[in-house]
């Protein structure tokens, strides 16, 4: 019998998914160090889907504990934790995971990831570490606090005012210049002011727009939609389809993060996990089970987001394991 080596296996492995299959060619040029830095951002320019693809299998491929999560989800079934604790796959460091495993994982599991370092490393003018909040004075006058986790790319040259959120959250408080519109872009839309007080957080499947004061203009990116105006107190989500307002009642949660705080007022454990996890180094996996759709409430401090993690989990009744290298397993 012929063994199928991992360089055979990538050579013909094609994902469903023709973004996903782009982003998993850069991830191979980018391990034969064959990059070419104008070609990759001329594939970036064409779609904000392909970000975020490659920072999903970019991740996936630098976090090798998932491929016995992977082999396990593939076949609908729930993964051992004494299978985990001994398996040779789990080490702070292995040899590459091949496309195809890296491929299934992106269907199989719910992973709060992050973009690559590589990757944001090469486009962000300023960049946050999990738990840290940190505020920047812009070049004219305004100033932006960052969220955990967040990267931002700056264009204030030639008069011009803009801010690319290519990862995160972050709150703008805009110095005011009628001549120079102000924009904030996410994946899926850009915000357009003069003057005014406004958050955005920059998700996988849409962008959150939070208007605490003044006037934005919201559009969406790609096909041609209409600006859609924004009152204060209003929240707006736009994704590759729509704009749609948000119903309004919890900015102070939506903002707690500005004082350190993290709240969630039932929202399901998914998603809890996606915001709690933002704020710690920890790799969070997550297999298939009711808890995760179960409501979660509570305020935490950030400087506290373990405990928080543990807290919310077992509030849903999932199960947490903690394993070794920085991996929160829950089901």
């Amino acid at each position: 019998m012929h063994a199928v080596t991992d360089n055979e296996d990538q050579a013909r492995y094609r994902h469903p998914d023709p973004i996903i299959d782009q982003a998993l060619e850069w991830v191979l040029k980018r391990q034969a160090g064959e990059v070419d830095q104008d070609a990759l951002d001329a594939w970036l320019a064409e779609g904000a889907d392909r970000g975020a693809a490659l920072a999903r299998v970019l991740a996936l491929y630098e976090c090798p504990a998932l491929t016995v999560a992977s082999a396990q989800t593939a076949t609908a079934s729930l993964l051992p934790v004494e299978a985990i604790r001994h398996s040779p796959a789990i080490t702070r460091r292995c040899p590459r995971l091949s496309l195809a495993l890296a491929a299934s994982i992106t269907a199989a599991i719910v992973v709060p990831l992050h973009g690559s370092d590589w990757l944001l490393g090469l486009q962000a003018d300023y960049r946050t570490a999990a738990g840290e909040i940190v505020a920047v004075d812009l070049p004219d006058g305004s100033r932006m606090q960052m969220n955990s986790q967040t990267a931002v790319r700056l264009d204030f040259e030639d008069g011009r005012r803009a801010v690319r959120l290519l990862e995160g959250e972050a709150y703008f408080e805009v110095a005011h210049d009628a001549a120079r519109p102000f924009s904030v872009t996410g994946a899926y839309g850009t915000v357009t002011v003069t003057g005014t007080a406004f958050d955005v957080a920059r998700g996988d499947a849409e962008d959150v727009v939070h208007l605490e004061s003044g006037r934005v203009v919201l559009t969406r990116d790609g096909e041609q939609s209409s600006p859609v105006a924004m009152t204060p107190g209003q929240t707006a989500a736009v994704d590759r389809t729509r704009i749609a307002f948000l119903p309004q009642g919890d900015d102070e949660s939506r903002l707690a993060w500005r004082e350190g705080w993290i709240q969630l007022s039932a929202i399901p454990l998914r998603d809890a996990l996606v915001e709690i996890g933002r704020h710690t180094d920890l790799t969070i996996v997550t297999l298939p089970a009711a808890a995760l759709e179960t409501p979660v409430s509570g305020s935490f401090r950030i400087a506290e987001a373990d405990v928080a993690l543990d807290s919310v989990a077992t509030a849903a009744g999932a199960r947490i394991e903690r394993l070794p290298g920085g991996i929160l397993f829950i089901r």
